[in-house]
């Protein structure tokens, strides 16, 4: 699980199951260290970020969210 090269500007968001941290590829599958599932979801802007996060918990429950900047750094995280 390789974390994305992304621009100063964007973010990448880590998906997790928040029963059991297991962490989920981009379709909410279980993701396997062997697959090439893509686990990291780009965007372009944190205003994107929060409406996919919103949009994500009126379908999905128990779903955690790992926001990272482009340094790897954690900006944000929730979970419901």
């Amino acid at each position: 699980m390789e974390f994305p090269k992304i621009k100063k500007s964007e973010y990448a968001v880590l998906m997790a199951d928040s029963n059991t941290g297991v962490v989920l590829d981009i379709y909410f599958d279980i993701y396997y260290k062997s697959s090439n599932q893509i686990v990291y979801k780009v965007f372009s802007s944190l205003d994107e970020v929060e409406e996919f996060i919103k949009e994500t918990l009126k379908q999905k429950e128990n779903i955690e969210f790992i926001v990272y900047d482009n340094n790897e750094n954690v900006v944000r995280f929730e979970q419901n």
